[in-house]
C-alpha cells in the first residue's frame, strides 16, 4: 500500500566430523519410513518432462527428476544468528580456543559487543531497509549493527512491545544454535547448508519479496506500462519530503504540510491516519476507508499515486512459466503481516490474506498475473496442504507465513520453526516427496549481525547473507554449499528445470522492461544444481516434530 513517510537514515565440503557429536541429542530423533515414490506421468498442466524411461526415483532425469520446486521463505534473519556457529561453516570469527574476534561499537556504553549466545526465543532486531543496511556494513567494517539497533525510531519490530523499543538492550550481536532451533540444525546437518545465500536486495521485506518472484523491484510511473518502471528497493511510496514543506521552524522538529496537499491531509486525521511528526502513515488500518473518502482531495499526481493497490507492471518468472504451460502457487498464510510497511518503524501489523495484496503476497498486483487470469492461483496456504496430502502439488510453490509463524522479530522463533516443519513435513509425508526440492530461506537480515561483506553485483544488491537449507530426496547429505548465491539462484533453477533455461529477460523474453541487468545471468551467481547428487541413494523423509526438545550446545 502507499506511504507518506519519511525517508530516514536509518565453497563446496562435507562438514566436519564434529557435527555428529554436536547433533546427537538431534541424530536420535527417529527416521521416518517412507518408500520410494511411484513413477509420475507428466502432468498436463507442464510439468517438466523427463527422460524416456527415467523416473523419479532413480534420479535418471538428473535435474529434471524435480518436478516440485517448493520455496518456503521466513523473515529477519541472519545466517550468523543462526549457523554462525554451525561446524564448518562459514561462522562468526573466532580463535581456536573459542573466543570470538568481532565486535560492533556500542555508542552508548562506549564498549565494543561481541556476538553471544542468546537464549530468548523472542527479539527485538534492528531497522531493515536500505539505509540501514548500508550503515551496518559500514563500508565493509560489518560494525553498524548496535548503533544501528539504538537509533531513534525502534527497530523494525512488526509490534509494539517493549523488545522492539530503541530504549531496548540491543540483542543484534545474539546468536542462537540446535539449543533454540534444533530442527533448523538438523536439516542443515542432514540435507545441504548454504552458507554464502545474500538477500537479492540491500533493504527490506516487500523488495526481498519482488525479487523472489521478478529478479527485481522497482516503481513504474504509469499504471500497467513496464518501460515506465526504474529500480527501486525502498518502495516506501511518498516520503515526507513530497507532502511536507522542507526545513525546521524556530527548533521544532515538526513537519509542515505543504498548503496544497493540506484539505488531502485534514481529510485523512479526520478519517483516522492523523498526521506524526514524522509524516503519515497510509498503512494504518484506518486506510482503505480514509483513502476512498479522501484520494479525490489530493493534486492529480499525488492522486494518480495514492492508491490502493501496488502498479508492478514489469515482468516477473509467473509469466514465463503460464507462457510454458508451467503450474505454480503462491500459498499465504492467512493472519497478520509479518513486517512494518517501512522496514525500519514500528507499527500495529496489518491484515494479510490470499486475496488482498500487500508486502509478503505481492503477486496479485502484478500486471502479468492479472492479465494471465491468475490471480486465482495465489491462494490460502490450506491448499497447500491439501495438494502435498494428495499428491498435486504444483511444479512451482511460493509459500508465506503470517506475522505469528515468521520469526520476524518480535514473533518467537519456537513458533516460526514449528510452521516450516509443518510445511517441510507435509512435503515429505506426501507423494510427490521422490521428485520435490525444498529452499527454505530468510528474505532479508533484520538487522542481525553478519560478518561476510556483500558482494555488488548491482545498484540494488546484494544484501546481507541469510541462512539458506535445501531440503530434497537429492540434496547432497551433510553438505555446505560456500557458492554465491541470492534469490537470484531460485529463479534460475526454476528457469533451467521447466524453462529449458529461458531466463527474465527484456532480450528474449517477449515483454520488455528497463530491468539493469539479467540477475539470474550474473557472473558471480552460484548454480543450485550442485547442491544435489542424482546419482545418489535418494534420502527418505524425515518428517520432525513440530516441537522438538532443545538440541545441545555448539562448541568450536
Amino acid at each position: 500500500m502507499p506511504l507518506l513517510l519519511d525517508h530516514r537514515q536509518t565453497r563446496s565440503r562435507r562438514v566436519r566430523a564434529g557435527l555428529a557429536g554436536c547433533l546427537a541429542l538431534a541424530a536420535a530423533l527417529a527416521v521416518g519410513c517412507g518408500g520410494a515414490a511411484q513413477r509420475q506421468d507428466v502432468a498436463s498442466d507442464g510439468r517438466a518432462s523427463v527422460a524416456p524411461g527415467a523416473t523419479a526415483a532413480d534420479g535418471s532425469a538428473g535435474i529434471q527428476t524435480i518436478r516440485h520446486v517448493i520455496v518456503v521463505m521466513q523473515e529477519n534473519r541472519s545466517f550468523d544468528s543462526y549457523f554462525g556457529t554451525f561446524p564448518g561453516a562459514d561462522g562468526i570469527p573466532r580463535t581456536a580456543d573459542g573466543r570470538f574476534t568481532v565486535c560492533s561499537p556500542d555508542p552508548r556504553t562506549g564498549v565494543c559487543q561481541r556476538p553471544y549466545h542468546d537464549p530468548a526465543l523472542v527479539n527485538g532486531g534492528g531497522p531493515h531497509d536500505a539505509p540501514p543496511s548500508r550503515l551496518d556494513v559500514d563500508g565493509g567494517r560489518m560494525d553498524g549493527f548496535v548503533r544501528m539497533a539504538e537509533s531513534p525510531g525502534g527497530r523494525g519490530c512488526g509490534g509494539l512491545t517493549g523488545i522492539c523499543s530503541a530504549s531496548a538492550p540491543p540483542d543484534v550481536m545474539g546468536y542462537h544454535d540446535a539449543r533454540e532451533i534444533p530442527n533448523y540444525w538438523r536439516w542443515a546437518h542432514d540435507f545441504t547448508l548454504q552458507d554464502h545465500l545474500f538477500a537479492s536486495n540491500a533493504s527490506w521485506s516487500l523488495p526481498a519479496h519482488l525479487y523472489l518472484v521478478s529478479g527485481w523491484s522497482a516503481s513504474c510511473a504509469r499504471r500497467g506500462d513496464p518501460s515506465s518502471c526504474r529500480t527501486d528497493i525502498q518502495l516506501n511510496g511518498f516520503h515526507t519530503s513530497q507532502i511536507v514543506g522542507a526545513g525546521v521552524r524556530r527548533g521544532n522538529r515538526r513537519l509542515f504540510v505543504r498548503p496544497r496537499l493540506r484539505p488531502l491531509v485534514r481529510c485523512l486525521a479526520a478519517h483516522g491516519v492523523p498526521q506524526q511528526n514524522w509524516g503519515l502513515d497510509l498503512h494504518n488500518p484506518a486506510m482503505p476507508a480514509a483513502l476512498a473518502a479522501c484520494r479525490t482531495l489530493a493534486p492529480p499526481r499525488v492522486f494518480r499515486r495514492l492508491s490502493p493497490d501496488a502498479n508492478y507492471a514489469w515482468t516477473d518468472l509467473t509469466y514465463l512459466l503460464h507462457r510454458a504451460g508451467v503450474s505454480w502457487r503462491y500459498y499465504v498464510h492467512g493472519g497478520l503481516q509479518p513486517d512494518c510497511a517501512d522496514g525500519d518503524a514500528n507499527c500495529t501489523p496489518g491484515k494479510q490474506t490470499a486475496r488482498t495484496p500487500e508486502i509478503w503476497n505481492p503477486l496479485p498486483s502484478f500486471t502479468t498475473v492479472k492479465q494471465d487470469g491468475q490471480v486465482g492461483d495465489v491462494q490460502d496456504v490450506s491448499g497447500y496442504f491439501a495438494a502435498a496430502r494428495a499428491g498435486t502439488l504444483p511444479a512451482v510453490s511460493w509459500v508465506v507465513p503470517d506475522q505469528a509463524d515468521s520469526e520476524h522479530p518480535p514473533a518467537n522463533i519456537a513458533a516460526g520453526q514449528a510452521w516450516v516443519t509443518r510445511v517441510i513435513d507435509a512435503a515429505m509425508e506426501g507423494p510427490d516427496w521422490s521428485s520435490t526440492a525444498i529452499f527454505l530461506g530468510w528474505d532479508d537480515w533484520g538487522g542481525f549481525y553478519d560478518h561476510v561483506v556483500p558482494p555488488r553485483v548491482d545498484a540494488a544488491g546484494y544484501g546481507l547473507r541469510v541462512p539458506g537449507i535445501v531440503i530434497s530426496p537429492w540434496a547432497k547429505r551433510g553438505f555446505i554449499d560456500h557458492q554465491t548465491l541470492s534469490f537470484d539462484a531460485i529463479n534460475k533453477f526454476i528457469e533451467d528445470d521447466f524453462l529449458a533455461g529461458a531466463r527474465i529477460d527484456p532480450r528474449t523474453d517477449g515483454r520488455p522492461d528497463p530491468r539493469p541487468d539479467v540477475r539470474e545471468a550474473s557472473p558471480v551467481l552460484g548454480d543450485l544444481a550442485r547442491d544435489f547428487d542424482f546419482t545418489q541413494q535418494p534420502l527418505p523423509p524425515d518428517p520432525l516434530p513440530l516441537h522438538p526438545p532443545p538440541g545441545p550446545e555448539s562448541r568450536p
